[in-house]
């Protein structure tokens, strides 16, 4: 039964005129590379790793492989756009965290309407003290195309906070302390 219905689908597509419609893929070209290691192996394809993002032959061809994406999938665009708009409309804007409390201080997250990062906050003793924002993940985000807070943790004298930050998207992340007293 699948094979017919692939069958009739790749019949339909020429029927339909979307095959003359669709830009061709882009072809990844293929260089000859040894991956040393305690068993090298081949890897046509290892020249499209660039850690750095700037050789340009490996940029010219994600532009393409995203300029292809963004074709074949434009006739979605509208059904793209009603579900995120569905998605987000069910998300609560000005949600938090339950607060936890460890060694003497509740800890918690919050969003603030609008914001896409969460505010990392804590109060000393009671939920009534006065919030200790810890890490204002809104305002750090300011200036990056990508950020991304992993994990985070107070020392034990509840003095230092330590967290792992991304700003490039590719999950290397820079361990930051920051003195919870001084800022």
């Amino acid at each position: 039964m699948k094979r017919w219905f692939v069958a009739a689908v790749a019949a339909a597509v020429p029927a339909l005129g979307l095959a003359q419609s669709m830009p061709a893929p882009p072809v990844a070209a293929q260089k000859p590379y040894t991956v040393k290691g305690p068993e090298s192996r081949n890897d046509a394809y290892y020249w499209l790793r660039d850690d750095t993002r700037k050789n340009p032959e490996m940029l010219a061809y994600l532009n393409a492989e995203n300029a292809y994406a963004d074709a074949v999938l434009a006739p979605t665009k509208p059904l793209q756009d009603q579900l995120f708009n569905e998605i987000v409309g069910r998300i609560k804007q000005d949600d938090s965290s339950v607060p936890v409390r460890d060694r003497g201080y509740y800890y918690y997250t919050r969003y603030q309407t609008g914001q896409d990062y969460p505010i990392v906050a804590r109060k000393p003793g009671s939920l009534k003290a006065r919030e200790q924002i810890m890490l204002n993940e809104p305002v750090m985000a300011k200036g990056h195309s990508f950020f991304s807070v992993s994990d985070w943790k107070v020392s034990p004298n509840n003095r230092l906070l330590a967290y792992a930050l991304d700003t490039v998207g590719r999950r290397q992340y820079t361990l930051k302390v920051k003195d919870l007293t001084t800022g």
